[in-house]
């Protein structure tokens, strides 16, 4: 039931796209700016205490829920957690993004994918050079995927129903919006939700990882994940960054110049820097990476029948 779950949910995505802005990770926005504007007192005991009172305000209602399907009738759970997985999943958001840069791309119309970039990043455009595009879109699109897509499908099959779906995007959300968006003296608060955050995604990073390890080249992804992730600005990122980079075969990375300024950025990956033929090739890295994911799906259905 669980594989005929996410089948159906990304069946319904592509059949009914979700909003660009879709209304489930708007509402974790708003609770948790709720939940520091009332218990942010500047220190990380406030933000433990917040950090538990915004997961007992998401989960404990979904729990309830979630049981009175389960008591009603299986399907009726199925429903659920399709309806949670089709609200939380980018996939196909991600995939379509990544083609329409690379289309742009291909037809020599570099402005028109830095604007799609900037607008999928939610950012002003970064540079009109079509190689800063494709690199910048392809480490784009390989941390969308693991936050949007691969470490949600990791929780669903770890935790219960669609608590994991919602727990980790939740603790995601926490951690972003309590370190950048409160007051520079204030930072403690969101001190524990990224440690949170940090736990929750420790496994997935490493399994998405050795998933793009598996369908892309694997000696590679494993020898930059090994050697260059920590180098990353980000080294839980570089995990991800590198070993992607690697099982394509493209250099991710290297400096970017941004107006007048510099910005340095180590090296990820092998071979030539990423172009549009990268991302061509990322879209179908991320779609056998998916097939994976359902052989996954798959086992773990085939177990839970005696």
């Amino acid at each position: 039931m669980i594989l005929v779950t996410l089948v159906a949910a990304l069946i319904a995505q592509y059949a009914y796209p979700p909003a660009e802005r879709p209304p489930l990770p708007a509402l974790y926005g708003r609770l948790c700016l709720s939940a520091a504007k009332r218990l942010n007192a500047g220190d990380r005991n406030s933000g433990v205490l917040a950090y538990f009172a915004l997961v007992a305000v998401a989960l404990v209602p979904l729990a309830a829920v979630s049981a009175l399907a389960a008591a009603i009738h299986p399907v009726v759970l199925a429903v659920l957690d399709a309806a949670v997985l089709y609200a939380s999943l980018r996939f196909l958001q991600t995939t379509s993004h990544l083609g329409a840069i690379e289309r742009s791309l291909r037809e020599g119309d570099a402005a028109s994918a830095s604007r799609r970039l900037a607008q999928w990043q939610g950012e002003a455009p970064f540079s009109d050079d079509p190689g800063t595009t494709a690199r910048l879109a392809a480490e784009h699109g390989l941390r969308e995927a693991h936050l949007g897509t691969f470490a949600i499908l990791f929780w669903f099959l770890v935790l219960p129903g669609p608590l994991g779906v919602v727990l980790y995007p939740l603790t995601q959300r926490a951690a972003r919006l309590w370190d950048l968006g409160v007051d520079p003296d204030e930072r403690e608060f969101g001190w524990f939700a990224g440690r949170a955050f940090e736990v929750l995604d420790w496994v997935p990073q490493r399994v998405t990882a050795f998933v793009f390890a598996i369908v892309g080249d694997f000696e590679d992804a494993l020898f930059c994940w090994r050697s260059q992730a920590a180098q990353w600005l980000r080294p839980e990122e570089g995990i991800v960054l590198a070993s992607g980079a690697g099982a394509l075969g493209v250099r991710l990375g290297d400096a970017l110049v941004r107006g007048e300024a510099l910005v340095d950025r180590p090296a990820l990956g092998t071979g030539d820097p990423a172009g549009e033929d990268a991302l061509a090739s990322l879209e179908g890295m991320l779609w056998r990476s998916l097939v994976l994911w359902f052989v996954a799906y798959l086992l773990v259905a085939s177990l839970s029948f005696p």
